[in-house]
């Protein structure tokens, strides 16, 4: 079926397609009831009740052949076709279809997420640049991995190999208790993790509340000079500190090893001789002990931190032994002269 001469799809002159060509169909042969089922079946909505006249541009009707229908015509399906010379043909105007508005789709977000980027590994606030909290940018966001229970010491290794920071030798996954990462927790370590890449040892944590960020000290975080003289007027004067768990630390005094440990000291720092060494009067509150007469030893057998009561300090008191012969250079010198100059002199004195 189809509509013609109406300037759109759904008004128009009614045609059949029958046996191949298309006919007019006799007025008569379509009932009201009928021509509702024709509109729906030509996907239009509803037929309008106004009478519709054709208007041809040349005024007379393009000629075609019609089509009657005998027997049931309600919906033109039950019809038996034979042609016909009528004058008067069907027309129909069905309304336009109704427009139905696709649902638009879902406006963007109003804030562009961060871009999320390859995941990566930092340590901050340390005392060095290879020690510090460990820090994880991840899924858009940095956050602080927790430290508790802890990081295994082949985990804490795993960072500091990919930080290119040495091997660690601190993996309590605990800090200074005044300190503590800026970030939230928001990440936790996966244990054990050596058949893992290093990212996928970090999983996100839910429980947030009560977990302290991990802090790892690596060994590329240690200076190349383990022991110093410090608090001193000059660099070759001061007390003698080791470097020991991450930080400077006083060594404690030993009277019977304090001169060799001075004399090891020197040499060590291009500082030339012992001139002294003494205990200082006012000691620090914490220091380090070493029980070995090798200073190059000691690393490996520092005590625990302590009450030192005395520490090792190089520090001149009176006068040294080469300022005491000079003086006495000094004074010989002078009473040659007098004994040479002096009479001489004299008689001059006198005589005037």
């Amino acid at each position: 079926l189809q509509l013609t001469g109406g300037g759109c799809r759904c008004a128009g002159m009614l045609e059949v397609k029958w046996k191949g060509r298309w006919f007019r169909l006799c007025r008569d042969s379509v009932s009201k009831a009928g021509a509702d089922g024709i509109c729906q079946r030509l996907g239009c909505g509803p037929r309008i009740a106004e009478p519709l006249r054709l208007v041809f541009d040349s005024g007379k009707e393009p000629h075609a052949q019609s089509l009657r229908c005998r027997g049931p015509a309600a919906t033109l399906a039950g019809c038996h076709w034979m042609p016909d010379n009528c004058t008067e043909h069907a027309v129909l105007a069905c309304s336009e279809p109704v427009k139905t508005t696709p649902e638009p789709p879902p406006a963007p977000p109003t804030t562009t997420p961060e871009p999320t980027g390859p995941p990566r590994l930092r340590l901050v606030d340390g005392d060095f640049s290879c020690s510090g909290f460990v820090e994880l940018h991840r899924q858009g966001l940095w956050g602080a991995v927790a430290g508790s229970p802890g990081v295994s010491a082949e985990t804490a290794t795993h960072i500091c190999h990919a930080l290119d920071c040495g091997t660690a030798i601190d993996s309590h996954g605990h800090a200074k208790p005044e300190r503590g990462s800026h970030l939230p927790v928001r990440w936790e370590v996966v244990e054990p993790c050596e058949d893992h890449s290093l990212f996928d040892c970090f999983n996100g944590t839910s429980a947030r509340r009560g977990k302290t960020p991990a802090f790892i000290i690596c060994s590329g975080s240690q200076p190349q000079a383990l022991r110093r003289l410090a608090a001193g007027p000059t660099p070759c004067e001061g007390d003698i500190e080791v470097f020991h768990e991450g930080r400077w630390r006083v060594l404690c005094d030993e009277p019977g090893r304090r001169a060799e440990w001075g004399r090891q000291l020197c040499r060590e720092l291009h500082c030339g001789n012992l001139t002294s060494s003494v205990a200082v009067r006012d000691p620090p509150s914490m220091g380090v002990t070493c029980k070995v007469p090798n200073l190059h030893l000691c690393p490996a057998s520092l005590g625990a931190v302590l009450s030192p009561g005395q520490d090792s300090k190089p520090h001149p008191v009176g006068t040294a032994a080469g300022t005491i012969v000079s003086i006495c250079l000094a004074l010989l010198l002078f009473g040659i002269l007098l004994l040479i100059c002096g009479p001489p002199a004299y008689r001059r004195l006198m005589k005037r």
